[in-house]
């Protein structure tokens, strides 16, 4: 209760999140803040790795070597400063009022000819996990996507079935079996699904719950985060 009337309070203000200069972009960043922030600009069509040109669904070397299984991914930053800090300190001290901003800069990079999914689904988390942390960052990301696009929010379709080791603090090896069965899919008649997370790393988490919803019949898996991590 603390926290949520916290997160309410700091949408009253504004003045910008990051200098707390008056605020621009619906009160919650000023304009020299918003221009500032490591906007990629040169992604891989399929996972948005930091690419260094740019072109038409251009893809990097490891989707031409071996595409994942999700079909684009739509990403709003590198994870760079200051998205870097901001990222870690929204999951840790629960400052969710981060989402709204960051949820209406994803629906307006979205492209305006990109078909839009039937349904969000999270990156779900463990329940040990849930139960210590209090909360999944990427529910609360989509919760908001899901307001401002009208887009039905699914929560219980994709579930996690056992407590996972995190990726980035695997070998390349490991990484390969970590999350191999570790979503459970429940039945559902989608066709097309946007998967929500609030950063990307490795991509191996959404390529894994994009191969078990495609083997449950879902055509179209596409990845809306917030940062991409350059491999």
């Amino acid at each position: 209760m603390a926290m949520d009337f916290i997160n309410n309070c700091s949408l009253i203000t504004q003045h910008c999140v990051f200098c707390d200069l008056p605020g621009h972009a619906g009160g919650h960043l000023c304009a020299g803040c918003f221009a500032d922030l490591p906007w990629l600009t040169k992604p891989c069509f399929r996972c948005a790795l930091p690419l260094p040109s740019s072109g038409h669904e251009q893809l990097c070397r490891l989707c031409l070597k071996k595409p994942p299984h999700f079909s684009q991914t739509t990403a709003l930053f590198s994870y760079q400063f200051p998205i870097d800090l901001l990222m870690p300190k929204i999951k840790q001290q629960q400052q969710r009022y981060h989402f709204k901003w960051l949820s209406q800069c994803i629906a307006k990079r979205l492209d305006s000819q990109q078909l839009l999914a039937q349904a969000l689904i999270p990156v779900p988390i463990a329940k040990s996990k849930l139960l210590l942390r209090g909360y999944n960052q990427a529910e609360q990301l989509a919760l908001e996507l899901s307001r401002h696009l009208q887009i039905k929010l699914d929560r219980t379709t994709v579930s996690k079935n056992r407590d996972t080791p995190a990726q980035a603090k695997l070998s390349a090896k490991a990484r390969k079996t970590n999350l191999s069965g570790a979503f459970d899919i429940g039945e559902h008649h989608y066709r097309h699904i946007a998967i929500i997370d609030d950063v990307m790393t490795t991509g191996a988490t959404a390529n894994e719950i994009a191969k078990a919803l495609i083997k449950s019949g879902v055509e179209r898996v596409d990845v809306w985060i917030v940062a991409r991590t350059p491999v």
